[in-house]
């Protein structure tokens, strides 16, 4: 029995006029595409370009809604961690970070991180009980700058994991050689499309607020959706910066900007999934710089996922467990679970961003991961609501024991008391014995559970052929 209602941040009426205002600015500002190619398919099905600006009449934006699928299956390498996203899905999938620069532990401190490290996240992304998909780039490998770091960071990533893949943007040719290495993970021919025919690996892609897409993701976008892989369109608008001051009116622009992604998504190829990704902030004002642990964003991005499930019966996605704290201490906690468990509450599909960030995703920390996959798995519990363990809500033991007798030794107490959510890095102990076994506060329990999983990892999840399959690509190309 999952929970019986959503948070809700705008009423109906609100979400309509919402998107009355969004059609108002996609027919009569436009939206600029980087992309001549990108502005000739809209042409080519009646909207109005004038240089790269392009008009969408309301017919083609609805249209388009309709064409975009309520749910789809994302079919991981191991078929067993395949999931749905959308409509029927249980629960919410928490996705990988994306963009942090730096790497952080009890141990060294705050560095640059390495190739080393990326390999690492991967790895505890696999081991992870919360985390369904991995990919992206969940640090910068600092250590690793020629030109095809790309593959070598991708072929990381298939090393070390088996569910749900996500990709990275890029221009023709680099995408062209991501799906070649999946091709050859999947021990298929480098011609054979009908490996796409399921949706096997997604990209998240992001406008360039206010109103536009640059060449890459344009270029990402059509390469993804012509093999009808799922995409997800990331705005990122800062409100007073790259968006109206006004939150409500940076909901409108961030809605226009997420469907002009949809509706060129739709008209490349009818059906690709599209996952309407809000993730745009309120600033420091004082400095215009970016930050992620205020409410006031949370609510901003609420009122998206409302628009992704109530209007437009798309799936949502949306970043969450963010922390603007320098270290994993107290604020990192209250802000991470505040970010995540709001944006739960209004049913997201799913979620990224959430493991180990630390610093407005500039850093992200390895016993933060840890924290953060068991604040993940407690909202999950949460979400999960409450199922009856016994026939009749247990009337029958509760007549059975009466007035002031002890429910300890019911044989339903022996049988289910073993099934209540644990926490991995949090203690439930008395104080003595914490303190017996160290008194361990949860950031140092944490760094002793990353270095526990890191050591009992096998340096690669996959078969010495296929690896050395993809070496040889890479290495030719090179």
């Amino acid at each position: 029995m999952s929970i019986a209602t959503h948070f809700r941040v705008a009423d109906e009426d609100t979400l309509n006029r919402i998107h009355e205002a969004t059609l108002d600015v996609l027919a009569n500002t436009g939206i600029v595409f980087q992309s001549e190619e990108c502005c000739n398919i809209f042409k080519e099905h009646g909207a109005r370009v004038d240089g790269q600006t392009v008009y969408m009449p309301e017919k083609m934006v609805n249209k388009a809604i309709e064409s975009a699928p309520s749910q789809f299956e994302w079919t991981a390498r191991n078929t067993e961690r395949s999931i749905t996203v959308g409509a029927r899905q249980e629960g919410i999938h928490v996705c990988h970070n994306n963009g942090p620069i730096y790497i952080q532990d009890m141990d060294k401190g705050r560095r640059l991180g390495t190739m080393t490290d990326l390999a690492n996240l991967y790895k505890l992304a696999q081991q992870s009980r919360t985390c369904g998909i991995v990919g992206q780039i969940p640090v910068e490998p600092a250590d690793i700058t020629h030109s095809l770091r790309y593959l070598d960071i991708f072929r990381q990533l298939l090393k070390h994991s088996d569910k749900p893949l996500f990709g990275y943007v890029g221009n023709r040719e680099e995408l062209s050689r991501m799906f070649d290495l999946v091709r050859i993970s999947l021990g298929a021919d480098l011609t054979d499309d009908a490996v796409f025919d399921r949706h096997r690996i997604a990209v998240s892609l992001n406008p360039l607020s206010p109103l536009q897409f640059d060449e890459i993701p344009c270029e990402t976008l059509l390469h993804f959706a012509r093999l009808k892989q799922p995409v997800m369109v990331l705005t990122c608008a800062m409100a007073g910066v790259t968006s109206p001051v006004d939150p409500m009116g940076t909901v409108v622009l961030q809605n226009a900007e997420i469907l002009a992604g949809l509706t060129l998504a739709q008209l490349v190829n009818p059906g690709t999934p599209v996952v309407y990704s809000p993730a745009s902030a309120v600033p420091n004002m004082r400095t215009a710089s970016y930050i992620t642990g205020s409410p006031v964003s949370n609510l901003i991005n609420m009122v998206s996922v409302q628009m992704a499930r109530e209007l437009y019966n798309v799936p949502s996605r949306c970043m969450a467990g963010l922390t603007d704290a320098k270290t994993p201490d107290c604020q990192a906690g209250y802000e991470t679970m505040q970010t995540y468990m709001m944006l739960a509450m209004a049913g997201v599909n799913m979620v990224n961003e959430c493991y180990g960030i630390l610093d407005a995703i500039m850093t992200v920390s390895y016993e933060k991961f840890i924290i953060d996959d068991e604040i993940m798995a407690r909202t999950a519990c949460a979400l999960k609501g409450l199922e009856p363990l016994e026939p009749g809500f247990s009337v029958d033991q509760i007549r059975e024991i009466g007035h002031g007798g002890s429910y300890l030794m019911h044989p339903a107490t022996m049988k289910h008391c073993r099934g209540f959510w644990t926490p991995d890095v949090s203690t439930m102990d008395s104080y003595e014995s914490w303190e017996k076994k160290g008194g361990m506060d949860a950031a140092r329990a944490a760094n002793a559970k990353f270095k526990e999983i890191l050591a009992a990892c096998p340096d690669s999840i996959i078969d010495a052929e296929t690896d050395q399959a993809l070496e040889s690509y890479i290495r030719a190309l090179k």
